[in-house]
Parts: C-alpha cells; structure tokens; sequence
C-alpha cells in the first residue's frame, strides 16, 4: 500500500467533523487492507508506533526532527525554526520546507506504509555513539521521498502527534463496522480491546475469527489490562447504600495517595506497570524484589496501589514527592534508599495461567491472600473491612484519614473485574472540596521574571455532554476544544502554585506540544493532567464549560493519568452543586 494514499485517508479524517463520517472512512479503510497491511494502517493511524506498555522509545525530538527536515531539504533550521512558531505545527513546517527545498534528491521512490512504520520502529533501537546522527539520516531518507502533504503526516507521525481527530473510540467503531455487524457488535471490541490494550490484534482477530476469536482474547502476561476505575460516593454511607443492596457484601479499603500499578510475574521475572499501562519496571527494583520474594506463585497478575514513605518516620510522603520515582532512568537505587516503596495490593486479576477477570472480588481477593507473603514497609495486603454495621464503617474511615490517607474506597465483594470501566461496583469516599484532575489547552508565556516560561494555563475538563447532531451526520461543534474524537472546555486559568524547576519542567513539555497560535495564547495537544486545588466553582460566561474556578492552584502533575482520566464537565458541575 503506498503511503500517499494513507496520506490521503488521513487528510479526509482531519478534514472533516463528523464523527459518523470518520468512523466511515476508517471501516472503509481497514476492510480495504490486506492481511499483512491491517495491523501496520491500524498502528498508524493511531499515531502511535509502539502500544503505551511497551518501553520502546523512538528517541526523536522535536530539534531532532528539525535536522533531518533541514538535511533532506536543504532548508536553514532557523527558517524551519521561525515557520514551526508561526504555524504551531513542526509537520506544517516540513511540508512549507518540501514545497521550497533547495536541494534535489537524484533519485526517488515512492513510500509505502510498510516503509515508513519499518523505518520509524527501528529508530527505537538505536543505541550508543552515533545513534541521534542515524535517527536524523533515517528521518531524512524518508522526508526525501515525500510529497510536501506526506512530509507533514510524517513528521507529526515521528513526533508522536498525529492530529488527524481519531481517538481510541473511533478506531473501536471502525473495526466493529469493517468487520462485524457495526454498532452491534462495538461492546465486544471495546472488552476485546481492554483487556488487550493491542488494536492491531483486535482488528485481525475480528477481520479472521469474528465475534467467537474476539471472545478468547484475554488477559496475558506482561501485556497489561485497563484498570478498573471508581466513581464517586456523595459520602461514606450513600458509598455503602449505592454499592450493594446488603451492606454485608461491601468491603472498605483505605485509599492511598500513590501510584496504581499492575504487578505481572512470571517465576523471576517481574514487570511493573502504571495505570497509563507504561513499564515503569526499571524504577522500581524495591517492588520488583518485594514481588519475587513474597508472592508465592509462579504466574500471576497483581492490582494495587504503590506509595512512598519515609524510613525514619515510617509515615507516607506526598505524592509530588514520591511521583519522581516514576519516570526516573538514573540514581535509580539512590532514590530507593530516600524515598521506597510500599505496595498495598488488593486484587488479583490472574493466578496461575488462569484469568480471574470474570470471577467475583471475593474470590479474587482470597486468591490473592493465598499467595501473598506481606512483608511489613515492601509489599502488604491493602487495609480493609468488611461492613458490618454504620459505626465501625465510620470508625474505619476516619482511621484511614488519620494514618494520612486519602479515604476509603468501597467495593462490592460480589462483582467481576471490569477494565477500564466505571460501573458503580467500586466507589471511593474521601472528604470534599475534592480536587479536579484538568487538562492543559492553552498556554501564554509569563512577563518579567518567569517570561522565558509557559506560566499562564488554560485548564479545561472533558466535555462528556452530547453533542447534537446535524441531518448530515456531523456534529454540531457547540462548546470546546478538540483532541481526537473528545472535545474539552475550559474552566479557568492557572498561574500559580508552582515552583521556578516545576514551570521550567512544564515549559519544557509544552512547548514540545504547541499545535498553533492565536495572538500571544498558543494551543497545546491535551497531553498533561494536573491536579488542581481551588477555593470554590462559580458560573462563568467567560469560559466554554460555563463556569470558572476561584483561585485555582497548581498540586502536582499527575503522570500516572492519561487525558481520558481527566475530570468531566459533569464532575464539574456535580461538584458546583454540592458546594
């Protein structure tokens, strides 16, 4: 398949609206591949050349991508430079430098999919002396043969952004009308697709094996699940009352401020995963140790929470504090012995070869007892309680919010393991004015001393109201701001709450991606959670959700949240109305 005419799909998807007509050109476009093409066209429309539990990394940078432009097409880095800034968009930038290179190529070949998802995967395994010089010749080869439009895709597709309006959602949908009987059939996918997290394999096992091979798609080792979420409980006894209809099948845990993760262990080998699904196992050889020693089991799939703590006071660390363990690729140990990990566990999703994703948390939960070890500040069973009555439950609680946790959660000892889901079997209760977890859709840069930093930001949540649609089949754009197929709205500015290190941080990853700009305001890709304190929720005409936060603060980012994890403009308004 050549590449202009996957380029030619993705021009149609970012051209238009309508989410009915994307879903279209996607189902058209996967029953129209081949065999051997199906799984690379679902990679690459995705934008994404790697799954998120894979620790592979292309290595390329912005700067970097800049070189290989400058290389192939003769163009000065600092005219690409100044056309990136105007434009917002390093692959517009690469298109304008193709339509005016200064330099010919003698000999050209017309790309493929198959070349261009080859040769953008193997720059992840560069390594050593010379490695960023080959990933620039790489790059270069391939923006050599493109047309200025395929340039562009290419560039965004090394970056990692492709800005083409296909979310996880519509790639669901067009694999369930390509190959299945459609809308019907778009549940089956979405399971199929949570417990795999793996779209390539989604779609071909549907296109070969249909509705029958998608039902034995399971849970897998070192290949993790979606975790099952909670919603949240007006308060600890309407927690209880909404959960199960006996108060004698809720279980109470205390909720910590760490970070989930999903243990995956194979006799010694251990691999330790976040809630974003990224392998995180190299900063943790303390979890992976607690792991190998004091889980009896020769294979196993684990869920629970990692937090920090302090040696001599034996007392947790915040989460800002203890968040610098999760991507950190240097002074590992150094940073064991200041802040180590404890894992509470709560849940077992696989035991011995056998997926426990369908059977009940009380079950679960005794398999996992059976074989877990604890070992006192490494690895323990999550603290908890079986309701009996009101008072112990309230006891329960306010000793959690005591011992500096966050709350408690609530779960239903009946129910199965449901990735990626918030079904009402599992609650959390923790005191109010809770937080929000926000996205960054906007950024100004600072004046006087905080100027060469992206210090002003436009927060916004996920816009979960319909949006109306048109006789057309498209959308109605009403309110927010777009990323694949979600649109976000704003409630407020932030520009305080952080120190000069954090914003400097912050800068750095904006900046990284800035998508256009109006004025002195540049658009950023919602990329970045931060959880944000405030003093109240108030009406606003001036934002598109409607409302505005009062104060609000920078906490902390959360790196263990993807943007789909961010708050929801319902979650907004349900908090305005408690107040």
């Amino acid at each position: 398949m050549e590449y202009a005419a996957l380029v030619g799909v993705y021009k149609h998807l970012e051209g238009t609206q309508s989410t009915l007509e994307k879903r279209d050109v996607l189902a058209r476009t996967f029953a129209d591949s081949d065999a051997e093409q199906l799984p690379i066209v679902v990679t690459l429309v995705q934008g994404h050349l790697f799954p998120a539990w894979q620790a592979e990394d292309l290595g390329v940078s912005s700067s970097l991508t800049k070189r290989a432009i400058a290389k192939a097409t003769g163009i000065e880095e600092e005219a690409i430079d100044d056309r990136w800034r105007e434009t917002g968009d390093l692959g517009d930038a690469a298109a304008w430098a193709s339509e005016n290179e200064t330099q010919q190529t003698l000999i050209t070949t017309d790309l493929t999919v198959e070349d261009v998802y080859t040769t953008l995967r193997e720059l992840a395994s560069y390594e050593g002396g010379g490695s960023q010089g080959r990933r620039i010749d790489a790059i270069a080869r391939l923006l050599s043969d493109s047309t200025p439009t395929e340039a562009r895709y290419l560039t965004r597709t090394a970056l990692g952004h492709l800005r083409i309006g296909v979310g996880e959602g519509l790639v669901r949908d067009g694999i369930a009308l390509a190959f299945l009987d459609g809308d019907e059939d778009v549940e089956a996918v979405e399971r199929a697709f949570q417990v795999t997290n793996d779209y390539p394999l989604v779609a071909r096992t549907a296109r070969e094996e249909g509705m029958a091979g998608l039902s034995e798609l399971g849970i897998e080792l070192f290949r993790p699940v979606r975790v099952m979420l909670a919603e949240k409980a007006e308060g600890l006894e309407d927690g209880i009352e909404s959960i199960a209809e006996e108060p004698g099948d809720v279980l109470l845990e205390s909720k910590y401020d760490g970070v989930r993760i999903q243990l995956h262990k194979e006799g010694e080998e251990v691999r330790v995963f976040t809630r974003k699904l990224e392998d995180v196992t190299e900063a943790f050889p303390d979890i992976v140790r607690a792991v190998r020693e004091n889980v009896d089991a020769e294979t196993c799939v684990i869920d629970g929470e990692a937090i920090g703590y302090d040696r001599e006071t034996k007392t947790p660390v915040t989460f800002q504090r203890f968040s610098q363990r999760i991507k950190r690729r240097y002074d590992i140990e150094d940073l064991v012995e200041r802040i180590p990990a404890l894992v509470y566990c709560f849940d077992a999703l696989a035991l011995k070869g056998e997926s426990l994703l369908d059977r009940s948390l009380e079950t679960r939960i005794d398999a996992l007892e059976r074989v877990l070890d604890a070992e006192p500040g490494a690895i323990e069973r999550a603290e908890n309680e079986r309701v009996t009555e009101e008072e112990s439950a309230r006891e329960f609680y306010e000793g959690a919010l005591e011992a500096g946790h966050e709350g408690v959660m609530l779960k239903n000892l009946g129910a199965r393991y449901q990735p990626g889901r918030r079904v009402g079997y599992m609650m959390k209760a923790k005191p109010t004015m809770e937080t929000l977890d926000l996205l960054i859709t906007r950024a100004q840069y600072s004046e006087g001393r905080r100027s060469d930093f992206l210090g002003r930001l436009f927060l916004a949540c996920r816009d979960d109201c319909e949006a109306e649609t048109d006789a057309d089949g498209s959308e109605d754009d009403r309110t927010g701001r777009e990323n694949d197929e979600q649109r976000f709205s704003e409630v407020g500015r932030l520009a305080t709450g952080y120190t000069d290190e954090q914003l400097r941080e912050l800068t750095d990853r904006l900046e990284a991606l800035l998508a256009g700009r109006e004025g002195q305001v540049f658009d950023v890709e919602p990329a970045i959670v931060l959880e944000i304190e405030y003093e109240a929720i108030q009406p606003s005409s001036e934002y598109d959700s409607g409302y505005a936060l009062r104060f609000p603060r920078f906490l902390r980012v959360r790196e263990d949240l993807a943007p789909a994890d961010s708050d929801t403009l319902s979650r907004v308004e349900e908090l305005y109305d408690q107040q």
